[in-house]
């Protein structure tokens, strides 16, 4: 197994920072907006081998879209396959990840789990009576696969993501006028919302990243997961995981991975690696700059192919 050394990890961050200047910190969020847009962390797991981090490894950040990855993994678990894509699709997406534009193709479906209208449809099917059900079990299964129980919902940024979640609204009136969801609108946004805001730090992320690169069943809270599952969702990250830039990111990169507009990255590299980045410097696409630079040379190191 190839093992990257901290100093290595340190100076991966310091070739990377330049770039950072010509990205934005997401305004779309007073929580948000307070971001340094010179920040960059960055940890990387090896299993047996351990942790190497870089960077302010303490730091805590939202999942915002990461935690797409999260609730795709408990619907194929609880619903299975043929169930959630019956409902959405596995295509990139079209236009930005929150718009109609990327809501439909020809299947008449959300046209993937991680555009924002995917991820209503997704979590109106993750089990639970009401929102705070269904937060628990996420929140339960982000502890688990990032074995941290301390991992909290930041309420703070899920109340200011409820305030502005118009375009959200949107998507969920049409979702729920088409039927597909269920749940009321209110009710769906807010338990999406909290989801977003489940905070975290760049070993949390590398953690749960190693757990889904297993190519076996792998047991989470006295339940076995299935390894197709997972299979599907790395190769959702690797072709949808950074919205209309995901076939540039694919071809260049080559890691499965997901950002979040709060510079939030995780990314599942084989062999039993994962990786966190937090950056929230953003590209025009919403992704983290610093995060997609550190993946590239990370790719290299780490020998992806």
């Amino acid at each position: 197994m190839t093992v990257i050394a901290a100093d290595q990890l340190k100076d991966l961050v310091e070739q990377v920072k330049p770039w950072l200047g010509s990205g934005a910190v997401s305004n779309y969020l007073p929580e948000l907006s307070q971001a340094r847009p010179d920040d960059l962390a960055v940890a990387v797991d090896f299993g047996e081998d351990g942790v190497v981090t870089a960077g302010d490894r303490i730091a805590k950040f939202t999942l915002q879209s990461v935690v797409k990855v999260f609730t795709l993994l408990l619907a194929l678990h609880h619903r299975g396959k043929d169930y959630v894509f019956e409902r959405v699709g596995c295509d990139q997406a079209l236009g930005s990840y929150n718009s109609l534009e990327s809501f439909v193709r020809t299947s008449g479906v959300p046209v993937n789990p991680f555009v924002n209208a995917g991820a209503l449809v997704i979590v109106d099917m993750l089990p639970g009576h009401d929102p705070d059900d269904r937060v628990a079990s996420v929140l339960d299964f982000v502890r688990a696969l990032a074995n941290n129980p301390a991992i909290g919902v930041d309420l703070g940024t899920a109340r200011s993501e409820l305030m502005l979640a118009d375009q959200n609204r949107a998507l969920a009136y049409y979702l729920r006028g088409h039927n597909f969801v269920s749940t009321t609108v209110e009710e769906l946004l807010w338990a999406y919302c909290q989801m977003c805001a489940i905070e975290v730090d760049v070993v949390d992320l590398a953690t749960a990243g190693r757990m889904l690169s297993e190519s076996t069943d792998i047991c989470v809270m006295g339940e076995m997961l299935d390894a197709s599952h997972l299979r599907l969702v790395r190769r959702l990250m690797l072709s949808t995981g950074m919205y209309e830039a995901s076939g540039h990111y694919a071809c260049e990169v080559g890691i499965p991975a997901k950002c979040g507009v709060s510079g939030a990255m995780m990314g599942v590299v084989r062999h039993h690696k994962g990786i966190g980045i937090y950056g929230p410097a953003l590209d025009a696409s919403g992704n983290s700059i610093g995060g997609l630079r550190l993946m590239q040379l990370l790719s290299k190191l780490l020998d992806v192919d």
